[in-house]
C-alpha cells in the first residue's frame, strides 16, 4: 500500500523541514554509495566460483521472482522490472554457473513471454551481464565514499560503460528510474558540501530541489519515515501495555487496514516462530540427539538456515 503522505506534515512543516532535508541527504547519499561501491550483483558475476545445484537454486526456494516482465504486440514491454527479474537470478551465482542461470532465466520468463518477445529478452539479459560484468573492472571508490565530485566521476564512468551495452532507447527505458535518483542524491550532495553557502541558502537550495522531485521519489521518500513513525509508535503502545487491538488501530490509522493487517499477520507468523525456535533450544540443552531430529523433521530446508542464526 503507498505511504500515507500526511505522516510527513506530522510535525508543523517549518520546523521539521531541516531536519528532513538532512536525513534525506544522507539517506540519498549512503544509497548512491552502495549502488556505486557495494553491488555483489556487479562483482559476484566475475568472482564466485561455479558450482552446480538442482533448478532452482537452494537459496531460491521458498521465494517468488522479483519484478513483473510484460509484452504486448508480440515485443518485450523494457523497464525497471525486468533488470530486477535479472538480478533475482543472478544472486544464485556461486551456487549454479552463469550457463545455467541462463537456463534459468530462459525457463521463467517463457512462462509470460512469446518467442518473440523471449528472445529480445535474452538479448537483453546478456547485455546486462557482460555490462555488469565490464563494470566489475572498474577501479572501485573505497568503501563509504560520501564526497560528490568522487560519486559523481563514478556514476559517469558507469553510464559510459553502461552506453556500450545498451542503445539509447534501452538504457531510458531501464535505467531513467535509477539515473534520477543518482542525480537527486548528487545534487543534494553538492548542496551540502558547497562551503561558500550559509545555513540559510544551504536550506532554501535544499528546499528548492525537493519541490522538484516526482510523485514516486517523494512516495520512495516518504516509505522509509512512515516505516519508522509506525515502528516508534507501535513500541511506545506497546511498552505502556497496548493489546493486539490497539496496535492494529495505530497501524490502521498511519497506513490504512490493509497494511495493517498485513503486518499483524507478520507478527503472527514471527511469535509462531520465536516459539518454534524456543522449542528447538529446550531440546538442545537438554537432549542434543533428539533436538537434531526436530530441527530435521519440523524445519524446511531454508527454515534450517534461518534457525542457524538463532543457534548458540
Amino acid at each position: 500500500m503507498p505511504p500515507h503522505p500526511a505522516v510527513l506534515l506530522s510535525t508543523p512543516r517549518l520546523r521539521r523541514l531541516p531536519w528532513l532535508v538532512a536525513t534525506l541527504v544522507l539517506a540519498s547519499a549512503a544509497t548512491l554509495t552502495w549502488r556505486l561501491t557495494g553491488q555483489e550483483a556487479v562483482t559476484t558475476v566475475v568472482t564466485r566460483p561455479q558450482v552446480e545445484a538442482p533448478w532452482p537454486a537452494p537459496s531460491l526456494a521458498g521465494t517468488e521472482p522479483d519484478g513483473q516482465v510484460h509484452q504486448a504486440g508480440g515485443q518485450l514491454l523494457l523497464g525497471p522490472q525486468l533488470l530486477h527479474r535479472f538480478d533475482y537470478w543472478l544472486t544464485t551465482y556461486g551456487e549454479r554457473p552463469l550457463d545455467a542461470i541462463e537456463a534459468d532465466v530462459r525457463h521463467d520468463m517463457a512462462k509470460d513471454l512469446n518467442a518473440e518477445a523471449l528472445a529480445q529478452a535474452m538479448s537483453l539479459w546478456k547485455a546486462y551481464v557482460a555490462f555488469k560484468a565490464e563494470l566489475a573492472r572498474l577501479p572501485a571508490l573505497p568503501s563509504g565514499t560520501l564526497e560528490a565530485a568522487s560519486l559523481a566521476q563514478q556514476v559517469q564512468a558507469v553510464r559510459a560503460v553502461r552506453a556500450r551495452h545498451f542503445t539509447a532507447a534501452q538504457v531510458q527505458a531501464l535505467f531513467a528510474t535509477g539515473d534520477a535518483d543518482d542525480d537527486l542524491a548528487l545534487a543534494r550532495l553538492r548542496i551540502q558540501q558547497d562551503t561558500t553557502l550559509t545555513a540559510a541558502e544551504r536550506t532554501r537550495r535544499l528546499t528548492e530541489v525537493q519541490s522538484r522531485l516526482t510523485p514516486a521519489q517523494r512516495e520512495a521518500e516518504a516509505a522509509p519515515l512512515l516505516h519508522q513513525t509506525v515502528r516508534d509508535a507501535v513500541e511506545a503502545a506497546r511498552a505502556r501495555g497496548a493489546d493486539a487491538a490497539e496496535v492494529l488501530a495505530i497501524r490502521t490509522r498511519l497506513v490504512g487496514p490493509e497494511a495493517a493487517a498485513r503486518l499483524a499477520a507478520l507478527d503472527d507468523a514471527e511469535a509462531a516462530w520465536q516459539t518454534r525456535v524456543q522449542r528447538y533450544h529446550h531440546l538442545l540443552q537438554h537432549d542434543p540427539q533428539e533436538a537434531a531430529a526436530h530441527k530435521a523433521a519440523q524445519f524446511s530446508e531454508t527454515e534450517q538456515l534461518r534457525l542457524a542464526a538463532y543457534e548458540p
